[in-house]
């Protein structure tokens, strides 16, 4: 895909970095997730069971306490599998207790990061990076655009002088 002849390439990235006083500040990248296909391969979405109702008819039952629980569960997994793929972005990043084949080990992610040191809060900021390069909300839209409004300026600026 092109637009005005520049070809559109690559998922959106962002860096996140980690300051460390006594060390190298720590880096790593998250790139956003194009394809959620592997997710939903390894783990379907839960199916509510049904319910029959007046008339014979059965319907879903989305109020049943152990689909909200699978359902719980599975969005735990969907935000994990999404943390851990955006950072594959991060050159020479290994996990010793997550295994991306294995979804049993997604939650594990949180756990390892902070015996590695890391505070709840920078895990916190890790994951909320992790979910902004994946997602697109006013603040980011009104920065671009502020964006392509300076440059329209200052090419206008320039042509007219």
């Amino acid at each position: 895909m092109k637009l005005q002849g520049k070809r559109i390439e690559g998922a959106n990235e962002v860096v996140i970095v980690i300051p460390r006083a006594s060390s190298t500040d720590i880096v790593f990248k998250a790139r956003a997730v194009l394809d959620m296909l592997p997710f939903e391969k390894m783990c379907p979405s839960p199916e509510p069971p049904k319910r029959m109702v007046a008339g014979g008819v059965e319907i879903p039952n989305f109020k049943d306490p152990s689909f909200l629980k699978q359902l719980d569960n599975y969005s735990v997994k969907r935000l994990s599998w999404i943390v851990l793929t955006s950072l594959e972005a991060t050159e020479g990043l290994e996990w010793e207790n997550v295994d991306l084949s294995d979804p049993t080990t997604w939650n594990n992610f949180r756990e390892e990061l902070m015996e590695a040191g890391f505070s709840n809060v920078e895990v916190n900021r890790i994951v909320g990076d992790c979910i902004n390069v994946n997602a697109l909300n006013e603040e980011k839209i009104e920065e671009a655009r502020e964006r392509f409004l300076s440059r329209s300026r200052d090419a206008t600026k320039d042509n007219s002088s």
